[in-house]
């Protein structure tokens, strides 16, 4: 079973502070965006259906909505190459928690 983990120290972006509008991404989201790039090594891409675990550590756990937290990421690990397309992600499952750092641990594998 193929199985790709990693854990990067970073603070996720909510849905809600990556677009100025409709259609332009704000300065934050480009820069998150930027920093998931440089902070995600390069892995073996896994093709077809896929399950996600994406476990959240937060600072602000209490006051933040987890599945806004998902669309920016899931976008990157597709441009990374990590995943063919987020449309085949087919199993989700999402954590988060309390932490004095902020990170995210992302688990992909076949279902």
């Amino acid at each position: 079973m193929k199985i790709t983990q990693v854990k990067i120290p970073i603070t996720p972006l909510s849905i809600n502070a990556a677009f100025q509008g409709r259609r332009y991404k704000t300065q934050r989201c480009r820069e998150y965006e930027n920093d998931l790039w440089f902070s995600l090594p390069k892995k073996e891409k896994i093709t077809g259906k896929v399950s996600m675990k994406l476990e959240f550590s937060l600072v602000h756990h209490a006051t933040t909505d987890v599945s806004n937290l998902v669309k920016i990421l899931e976008d990157i690990l597709v441009k990374r190459g990590y995943i063919e397309d987020d449309r085949m992600v087919y199993e989700l499952h999402l954590y988060k928690s309390a932490s004095k750092k902020d990170s995210v641990r992302i688990t992909i594998s076949k279902p």
